[in-house]
């Protein structure tokens, strides 16, 4: 996994990351900030806002904890906008996670230098294979919830009650099989993208994979995994601990000069990228307009609202360098384990015609020289006879 890391501060699959960070943080905002304004929901996109502008940990917390309330609501105008937040972001990391781990497929498997154009367009072109692979799994759920929801809904109908008692068995069947799709799916979900990037197969393969070598090497699949993590989490504290240098430095070194002022406008920003409490009555975006009404000067206020858009970038680039690392990792695991499981060498990736500039063949033993030929025997020189005829000498 030692690959993984240092490709996570690759110009490319950062750039990539970027990307679809910001368009998942607009995107979920968006989404969320049309409901949150007709009161189907009470989280509101200052909260999410908030909670990306966290440390990376603390957000994913806060940001995991809302998505458990979300989904065990039961509300329908919860599920609706939660429904367009899934399908939306699982559409963007669709052409950004499939051109991620396109990249590091072909670079980790023949050393190839994929450009970012065209890894683009091979997840763009893969784009459903990539979309179906992880919703396949959540599906196979949700068909089977349906199934004891029906199951359920014969059982307020009076003196059909005995028929739950009698066909509990088949409940408990399909209970084991919403926890068996969804918990293998869920775990193996990782390798999907790299098997459409690494195969250029379909969304069956790659869901169909993922179960197999899951279940056929769990053991291998844990190693592979806890290496990963702890790769990633050195990753991680590098470039936190990166950031946060850079920004401590920015303000002491501008705060020898501005003194004061400069206190007041970083106490408004820590407000955003550390708050302190959050609730559903956007406390977040009360207590900012406090903080940034108390700066007394319009070019304060500007300074303040100016230095939180550039923390969030920065925010994002870790995010980025998350998502770069995730990705390649990724896409190393699925090679390692199609190894394990189908005996496939790790270099045997899927090209396309337009690729075949960018990879680098295997090398090839050099072919002996050819033997040089026998020389040939002198002629024998031929002298005319007394009759006038030719005869050898």
């Amino acid at each position: 996994m030692s690959y993984a890391f240092w490709a996570a501060f690759d110009v490319k699959r950062v750039f990539l990351g970027f990307v679809g960070v910001l368009a998942s943080v607009l995107w979920t905002c968006g989404i969320l900030w049309p409901f949150s304004v007709l009161k189907f929901i009470e989280v509101s996109p200052s909260i999410v806002f908030a909670s990306f502008l966290m440390p990376p940990m603390e957000g994913a917390s806060n940001t995991l904890s809302i998505f458990t309330g979300a989904v065990t609501s039961g509300s329908w105008k919860v599920y609706l906008p939660l429904a367009l937040i899934v399908f939306g972001l699982l559409g963007i990391w669709s052409i950004v996670g499939g051109a991620i781990t396109r990249i590091a497929s072909l670079e980790y498997a023949r050393g190839a230098k994929v450009g970012l154009v065209d890894s683009v367009k091979y997840s763009t072109k893969k784009f459903w294979s990539y979309f179906w692979g992880p919703m396949a799994p959540l599906v196979g759920v949700l068909f089977f919830v349906l199934l004891n929801a029906a199951g359920g809904i014969i059982g307020q109908i009076k003196f059909l009650e005995v028929f739950i008692a009698l066909g509990f068995p088949i409940i408990l069947v399909f209970s084991f099989l919403i926890l068996f799709v969804g918990i293998i799916g869920a775990v193996g979900s990782g390798l999907m993208f790299p098997t459409i990037s690494a195969e250029g197969s379909d969304a069956f393969d790659a869901m169909s994979r993922a179960y197999s070598y899951v279940l056929s090497r769990p053991l291998g699949f844990i190693v592979y995994c806890a290496s990963a993590a702890v790769y990633g989490a050195v990753c991680l504290f590098i470039v936190i601990t990166g950031v946060s240098l850079l920004i401590n430095t920015s303000f002491v070194t501008v705060g020898m000069g501005m003194g004061e002022k400069l206190q007041g406008i970083v106490t408004a920003v820590g407000l955003f990228t550390h708050p302190s409490s959050l609730s559903a009555d956007d406390s977040f975006v009360v207590q900012g307009k406090v903080f940034l009404g108390s700066l007394g000067s319009k070019t304060l206020v500007f300074t303040a609202i100016v230095l939180i858009f550039y923390i969030f970038l920065i925010k994002a680039v870790v995010w980025a360098v998350g998502a770069a690392f995730i990705g390649s990792a990724q896409s190393v695991l699925y090679l390692l384990m199609r190894k394990d499981v189908d005996g496939t060498e790790v270099e045997d990736v899927y090209t396309e015609e337009r690729e075949t500039d960018f990879v680098i063949p295997p090398q090839q033993p050099p072919e002996s020289p050819p033997e040089p030929a026998p020389p040939e025997e002198p002629k024998e020189q031929e002298k005319p006879s007394p009759e006038g005829e030719t005869e050898p000498s």
